[in-house]
């Protein structure tokens, strides 16, 4: 951020006379809403900070941490009383107060974009620290920035300002949010598709891996036949023979080479083992290679659905962060994601969907296509008693991207998984449902 810009906006933000709602929308964005429907975010990510249109702009997650307890506390339906610039910096203040029955309560709200000390600091009418984005200890700067302790200036800037000029702020601001919104856009996809690409490189060498049906069924017959002319020939083999020199069936001179264990019996086993194990893999090697291939086609839709995507939303949906949840992932046989905090099993193929829907619990959401073969999904409850609508419409979304490709607008049926009785595999009846119209660009 220049200088020049945020004095702009600061003049620009003038015009308001209150703040209807304050929140953060990102790790490092602030959005408050100004008057009626004025939406603009304030990005303090040290060395990118921005300030941009925010009006329709989705957020990734929500956040409960103080910071914003105190944020929507402080100034959500505050009236606002001053915006000004601190100290020839860039720094933005804003003086808002929320009056209530008994007594008005002043806050500020301190933007700064500078450089490594770049925070939101709201601060009480005395200039103490209520909350911060970023807590300053003292062993990391001159500045202390925690709850309680006031807040000390920044050292003057000295250095040369960059000049220049808006002419219009409201229409530089959607300037910036659109230009901000494809960087962002073609970064995920390009970090996400290179991901999917990884995953999809590596299943299709496990296809190419898979042995040759005729190959197998050939040793299981081969190792068959060996531990039958061991078990003949028990007389010729002493304890730890390394080969045996013979006859086949056929009167053919056979040799061949010897497990050396102790006892001659259990070497004709052991050949009758590896057939029985050669002839078991074919014959479900079948089902190998149907897993490896929808598991593949799995991840080859989502990242044809990624380079498709028109908005950020879209691909953040489909790869949320993730805060130390692999615990709680290990052991699951299916796609994992995750929507706030609840976690959303997806089937990738017909073996995961029946996973899917035998560990679901009674309570959980189940989600499916109407009428048309999709992943099967489950939005785990957690004990809840009731789960937002936002995250089903979203888990339903996340429904549609990972089960077709095409446009359109798509029907999802969701009903608790109570209501849905197993017919075969993972084919289910169910009742007592709602549907949620999903609309795919």
């Amino acid at each position: 951020m220049k200088y020049y810009q945020l004095k702009a906006v600061a003049d620009y933000l003038k015009r308001f006379g209150r703040i209807r709602k304050a929140e953060r929308i990102d790790d490092n964005v602030i959005r408050l809403f100004f008057d009626r429907a004025h939406a603009i975010a304030f990005d303090l990510t040290r060395g990118g900070g921005d300030i941009f249109e925010a009006s329709d702009l989705h957020g990734a997650r929500s956040y409960h941490a103080p910071f914003d307890t105190m944020l929507k506390k402080r100034f959500g339906g505050a009236k606002i009383l001053d915006v000004s610039m601190v100290g020839g910096d860039r720094i933005l203040r804003i003086d808002a107060v929320l009056e209530g029955a008994y007594k008005a309560l002043k806050s500020t709200l301190q933007l700064e974009f500078t450089g490594r000390h770049t925070n939101a600091i709201i601060l009480d009418d005395k200039g103490n620290v209520l909350e911060a984005l970023r807590h300053v200890d003292s062993d990391a700067s001159f500045r202390v920035v925690k709850p309680g302790v006031p807040l000390k200036p920044l050292p003057p800037y000295a250095g040369p300002r960059k000049e220049g000029h808006i002419d219009d702020v409201k229409t530089w601001l959607t300037a910036r949010a659109a230009e901000r919104a494809q960087t962002r856009l073609e970064r995920l996809k390009a970090r996400h598709s290179l991901s999917l690409e990884k995953k999809i490189e590596r299943l299709k060498k496990e296809l190419a891996k898979l042995p040759d049906k005729a190959a197998l069924e050939k040793r299981a017959d081969e190792m068959k036949q060996k531990g039958a002319i061991v078990l003949a020939h028990l007389h010729e083999i002493n304890p730890y023979d390394t080969k045996l020199e013979t006859l086949d069936f056929q009167g053919n001179p056979v040799r061949i080479d010897l497990p050396g264990l102790p006892n001659p019996k259990r070497m004709g086993e052991h050949f009758y083992a590896l057939s029985k194990r050669a002839a078991n893999k074919a014959a479900r090697l079948h089902i190998e290679e149907e897993s490896l291939k929808s598991r593949l086609a799995f991840y080859e839709r989502l990242r044809e659905n990624v380079q498709k995507a028109k908005r950020e939303e879209e691909i953040s949906l489909l790869f949320p962060p993730r805060v130390q949840r692999k615990k709680k992932e290990a052991g699951a046989q299916c796609e994992i994601f995750w929507i706030d905090n609840f976690r959303v099993m997806v089937g990738r193929n017909e073996r995961e969907n029946i996973w899917v829907l035998k560990h679901a619990r009674a309570s959980d959401l189940w989600l499916h296509l109407k009428d048309r073969p999709s992943a099967h999904c489950i939005i785990q409850s957690g004990g809840k008693k009731q789960i937002p609508r936002e995250i089903v419409e979203k888990a339903a979304r996340i429904c549609v991207e990972t089960s077709v490709m095409q446009p359109g607008n798509y029907p999802v049926d969701v009903t608790q998984r109570r209501n849905v009785k197993i017919v075969h595999g993972a084919h289910v009846n169910y009742v007592n449902y709602d549907t949620i119209m999903v609309k795919k660009m």
